[in-house]
């Protein structure tokens, strides 16, 4: 009898476990920007996908300086990533704009750079997954010019030999209507954007005797090494200059190395060149690439689960072999001549400010370099790019 009770049981187990629920299946979706990162995020989706095998995860090509606008309207409308990327600067906006969880891992960032772990903080909250610190330097083709000029009276006198209008052949090029490259212009010659700790509205210095002596030098640029409109320097055209040999020089960053590289380019990087009287090199700004989990998620731990595994040092170091931007990582050390000019060029950066009024100098002080490069008056840009400021919340 307790056999056949024994047998009965097995056989109610048995079919209990043929008609349980399956398991739950979770999708997740990823933002990053297209190219090498891509590739990167392919990578991650497999190796993640072996000790996750039921999650499902998408990847679209998102720019990591186009996703917080995109994840303000497609996270409530339910069609946004799970899992995005973003430059640290938009921490802020994210963050009061309610797009984004905490890390609930209190340990997590200790596994990263003091710069990083800055970065990927807001309000004493950790909100970010570093992926990538960075900055831009001078890339220069090593069959058009042998040794990177130190100075820019340097690149000034080399563009009279080299540039030629009719030819499209300019010594350098860069995004001149770009506030993240002009920066230098105005942190150079002594503007603190925000303040000495990048945190005051109001010491925005936009219009301080510094950044009008900064931006009158730019200006003054124009006809000497590049006389192109501002429209005209887009992204696309500074790198293809770059790529077919017209550009000797281009100021960019790491995220380019990859697709220089592929394109045969022989190039070194160097740090960028002194400003007159200043006996250093250019400041620039440096960045954290970070990854953060959306607060529109249905699967916010599996997220967390995959942010966390993309900034493993298993898989940034897969990410610097794919992209070349270098690792936030303590445990990881990269030396290679490529990256270490980058490296030398992150001595002389400033973290970009986090708080959300950085919206307002993007907008404001785009429009202000690219009127300035074409001819507007510089005091008059500068008080209109301050006003704005004074009046963004």
């Amino acid at each position: 009898m307790m056999k056949k009770i024994a047998c009965m049981f097995a056989v109610v187990a048995l079919c209990a476990s043929l008609f349980a629920a399956p398991a739950k299946r979770i999708t997740l979706k990823v933002w990053e920007s297209d190219g090498p990162e891509k590739e990167f995020v392919m990578w991650a989706i497999r190796e993640f996908r072996k000790t996750h095998k039921r999650t499902m995860i998408t990847y679209e090509p998102v720019g990591s300086t186009d996703s917080r606008a995109k994840i303000e309207l497609d996270g409530p409308a339910g069609v946004g990533a799970d899992v995005f990327v973003a430059p640290h600067d938009h921490i802020g906006a994210l963050v009061n704009g309610g797009h984004v969880v905490p890390i609930s891992n209190s340990a997590y960032l200790n596994q990263f750079i003091p710069a990083a772990k800055t970065a990927s903080t807001y309000n004493g909250k950790a909100y970010g997954y570093p992926l990538g610190i960075e900055t831009y330097a001078l890339f220069y083709n090593k069959k058009l010019i042998k040794n990177p000029p130190k100075t820019w009276e340097e690149i000034i006198q080399f563009a009279k030999t080299y540039n030629d209008k009719t030819q499209n052949k300019y010594a350098l090029v860069w995004a001149v209507g770009d506030g993240y490259y002009q920066y230098m212009f105005m942190s150079s010659f002594g503007a603190q954007l925000f303040g000495p700790n990048g945190n005051d509205r109001k010491q925005h210095s936009i219009n301080s005797a510094a950044s009008i002596k900064g931006l009158t030098y730019l200006q003054n640029l124009r006809k000497q090494i590049l006389d192109v409109p501002s429209a005209d320097m887009t992204g696309d055209f500074c790198n293809s200059s770059f790529i077919e040999g017209k550009a000797a020089m281009i100021i960019t960053g790491p995220w380019k190395i990859a697709d220089f590289t592929k394109s045969g380019v022989d190039f070194g990087i160097a740090t960028l060149p002194e400003f007159p009287e200043q006996n250093k090199p250019a400041t620039s700004f440096s960045g954290v690439r970070l990854a953060f989990v959306s607060s529109y998620s249905e699967e916010p731990e599996e997220a967390a689960a995959f942010a966390e595994f993309l900034t493993s040092r298993e898989a940034l170091l897969k990410r610097f072999e794919m992209t070349r931007q270098i690792p936030p990582r303590t445990d990881i050390t990269t030396n290679d001549p490529l990256s270490n000019g980058i490296l030398a060029q992150t001595k002389y950066a400033v973290p970009m400010p986090t708080i959300p009024q950085m919206g307002t100098y993007w907008s404001a002080m785009n429009a202000a370099y690219a009127g300035i490069w074409d001819g507007d008056d510089v005091r008059t840009a500068l008080n209109s790019a301050a006003a704005a400021m004074d009046g963004a919340r």
